[in-house]
This record gives C-alpha cells, sequence and structure tokens, in this order.
C-alpha cells in the first residue's frame, strides 16, 4: 500500500492527524497503521513510552515506530512527540476548568 503523505505538510496538532487519518489524506503502509492506530487511541503512549514500548503495544518493530514518526514530518520520534504532549495538555486544560464531582 502506498503513504499518501503531503510532505510538504508537517502534522502540526493532534487534531490535524485526526482529520487527515480520517479524510483519507494521509494512509499509512499496514505495520505504520498500527503505530497510527495505537497513538490516536492513547496520545499518552506516544507522548512518554519508550520506541521499544510504543513498539510493543503496537506490535511492530522499533523502527516501524520510527518510520511512523518520519512520516508525520518529524525527523525522529522526539520530534514527534511533541503534537501528543500538545494534545495531553489540551485535555488537561479542558479537564482542569471542570468541577470535581
Amino acid at each position: 500500500m502506498a503513504v499518501s503523505n503531503d510532505c510538504t505538510t508537517r502534522i502540526v496538532t493532534f487534531e490535524d492527524l485526526q482529520r487527515r487519518v480520517a479524510g483519507r489524506q494521509l494512509v499509512f503502509p499496514p505495520q505504520v497503521e498500527k503505530v497510527a492506530a495505537a497513538a490516536l487511541a492513547r496520545p499518552e503512549l506516544l507522548a512518554f513510552e519508550s520506541a521499544d514500548k510504543i513498539a510493543a503495544r503496537a506490535g511492530v518493530s522499533k523502527a516501524t515506530v520510527a518510520r511512523f514518526a518520519r512520516l508525520l514530518g518529524n525527523r525522529n520520534l522526539k520530534e514527534a512527540r511533541r503534537v501528543f504532549r500538545e494534545e495531553l495538555r489540551r485535555r488537561h486544560d479542558i479537564n482542569a476548568g471542570r468541577p470535581n464531582c
């Protein structure tokens, strides 16, 4: 399966990643798709876990995790973490504004 990705556009937000995957503007090879699915379901995994743990959870190789990061327009996983950490901050800020019941 070919990767459809506008390499001139870097994924800068989690929402952008969700929108582009849902709209089929960003299509990954099957193994990379497993990482993408894990990342979308659990952004904390990509935000904080090691490449080894991400790979184990997604059932792929460590190289596939690195490939996912590059396909998002990053040089490496460290750069890609920014998108997922920002999403967790955004969610925290939204939840911080709600009263505890």
